[in-house]
């Protein structure tokens, strides 16, 4: 008898127990429910940068190229590397039975700066019409090229719009180097033929001479100097013409700020600078000519900085002033910078809202829209299947006292709180 009873008392208690649960979860069940939340956060203000940190290199402005013929054109040379010159100053005496000779080579070469000047910029322009006026898939083929002592030589088969953008900037390149050599020629015509030299048309340091051979050459780097890097792997996305750059290292006696200048969207070339660059950098490439020079202009003077100093560049590629961040795994991302979270609504439910996130960075999400300072937002994945919008609860926050705290609160005043109150 007492078997028979226990096990009716057991199934009434098991129906009981399962009805109760059918009445609370069933799909059509009607009591209100709250979902246990463990994980929450309350929006605040922060200040986020995105970073990317890089060797930088200092390095001229610009560097100017004096040219001259043979050896024995130059009777004297007044210079040497790193001599300081100005605008006007002697590099060298020249034979004076070769100048003439020499005249009518730079003559020449003006005159091909001019015609080289012209077909640069007829090929820009034809560049930027067909830029603007092709589709995707089309194609153009656009040519020019110009003979001299500097050939210019620029043939573009276009398929893409970043293959536009890619040959306008390799043109302007090659423009900058034609008035770059045009102020060189032009400052040696402009000498006195009484007394032929070879004269600086800069002011600035003497960085090389070749003094031997067929071309005698004399290399000024200007004194306004600049920060060279080079964007590599998918950092030339990120880096953008006019990003805040902050700068120190040796001789930086404090933190100095500037700008990105340029991003060049060609390969740079092998050079002094870019090897310097490969040697200090120990970051693995994926793909070895894809370096692309970025160049750094600061505020402040750096003329007391040597060139070729090695310095840790910063570069703030995205920036947020009293911005809301969020835990960016408690995201659900949708489509590009859109995403949705759950967050507790005024009546106290869980309501999954649509925001814009334009970046993240060290696992929080930047958010400009959709939340706003003092919202909680949740973290918890399947609250979907609680209904639209289900009512939660959490845990009440706790803030323990330092040791400090506890000795500093004082006997009286745990009697006060403990036993009287």
């Amino acid at each position: 008898m007492n078997k028979r009873m226990n096990i009716a008392v057991a199934i009434a208690i098991s129906s009981f127990i399962a009805m109760n649960f059918y009445l609370l979860f069933s799909d059509k069940s009607v009591i209100p429910k709250s979902v246990y939340i463990d994980r929450y956060e309350q929006m605040g203000a922060h200040h986020v940068q995105q970073e990317i940190g890089k060797e930088g290199l200092v390095a001229p402005f610009e560097t100017y190229t004096v040219y001259v013929g043979r050896e024995e054109t130059v009777d004297t040379w007044f210079v040497q590397e790193g001599d300081h010159v100005d605008v006007g100053d002697n590099l060298a005496f020249l034979q004076t039975e070769h100048v003439e000779g020499q005249r009518a080579i730079w003559e020449a070469d003006l005159q091909a700066l001019d015609e080289q000047e012209s077909a640069l910029l007829s090929l820009i322009s034809n560049l930027e019409s067909e830029r603007k006026y092709s589709a995707n898939d089309s194609s153009a083929n656009v040519s020019e090229k110009v003979e001299g002592e500097w050939a210019v030589d620029v043939q573009v088969d276009v398929k893409q719009d970043a293959s536009f953008a890619q040959a306008i900037s390799a043109a302007e390149q090659e423009l900058a180097l034609i008035e770059r050599q045009r102020v060189v020629v032009e400052a040696q015509l402009a000498q006195n033929t009484t007394k032929p030299a070879l004269v600086s048309p800069v002011e600035g340091i003497v960085s090389n001479i070749t003094r031997h051979g067929t071309m005698l050459a004399v290399d000024i780097f200007s004194s306004q100097r600049i920060v060279v890097t080079y964007a590599k792997n998918k950092e030339w996305q990120q880096i953008e013409n006019g990003d805040r750059v902050l700068i120190q290292g040796d001789g930086v006696e404090e933190v100095l700020e500037g700008t990105v200048l340029s991003v060049s969207m060609a390969p740079a070339s092998d050079n002094e600078w870019l090897r310097t660059y490969k040697a200090l950098d120990d970051e693995t490439i994926t793909n070895p000519l894809a370096y692309y020079e970025v160049r750094i202009l600061f505020d402040s003077d750096l003329e007391s900085i040597p060139f070729g100093t090695d310095v840790n560049a910063v570069v703030i590629v995205n920036e947020a002033q009293d911005a809301i961040t969020i835990n960016d795994k408690w995201l659900h991302r949708s489509y590009k910078e859109s995403a949705s979270v759950w967050k507790i609504d005024d009546t106290g439910h869980a309501q999954l809202t649509t925001i814009e996130t334009p970046f993240s960075w060290q696992s929080r999400a930047v958010v400009s829209e959709g939340l706003q300072i003092g919202d909680i937002a949740l973290d918890k994945p399947d609250l979907s299947q609680y209904g639209d919008a289900p009512r939660v609860f959490m845990a009440l926050p706790t803030d323990m006292p330092t040791k400090s705290q506890w000795r500093t609160f004082g006997w009286r005043n745990y009697i006060k709180y403990g036993l009287i109150k």
